[in-house]
């Protein structure tokens, strides 16, 4: 909520990065009674979205930037403007992605299926850059494209998920 954003904060980024995958990958073998093992995918995406996650819980108040301005809703969108909050949250993005593309290059042979661990981040690093770089601060509708562009990155990277 905006009034008290650390616990927005925390919230999205545990439930939509860690426990969406985690928890309920885990969950799901343990009630069909599959045996624990730990897989090197499932830590990779649940690390991989817990870190997009926060990015959209401290992107998430730039769509409201001018009606929390009108307002006086104090909000890391309006204290830090737009131009900050987009710059950081896309190098926040990006180096997930290169994180990603080290993990595929850097991982023991057969953990990931290397064309679309590396290639397929390799291309949504650079659709992120492509988006980040038509962003217009000062209007609104460019601003509610690139956090629009940021959940589509989020969404694309559950499709790329059932590649590698």
């Amino acid at each position: 909520t905006k009034r008290n954003p650390l616990a927005a904060g925390l919230t999205i980024a545990t439930v939509r990065g860690f426990l969406l995958n985690f928890g309920v990958y885990y969950a799901v073998k343990d009630a069909i009674g599959a045996p624990f093992g730990w897989s090197p995918k499932v830590s990779f995406i649940a690390r991989f979205m817990t870190a997009f996650a926060t990015v959209i819980a401290v992107t998430k108040d730039l769509p409201d930037i001018e009606g929390d301005k009108a307002y006086n809703i104090s909000t890391l969108a309006t204290k830090l403007g737009v131009s900050k909050i987009a710059n950081g949250a896309t190098v926040c993005l990006l180096l997930n992605y290169i994180h990603a593309i080290l993990t595929g290059v850097l991982s023991k042979a057969g953990t990931f299926n290397v064309i679309p661990m590396v290639g397929g981040h390799a291309a949504l690093a650079v659709m992120l850059l492509t988006r980040f770089k038509s962003l217009e601060p000062e209007k609104l509708a460019s601003i509610k494209t690139y956090y629009k562009h940021i959940w589509d990155l989020f969404y694309l990277e559950y499709f790329l998920y059932t590649l590698i």
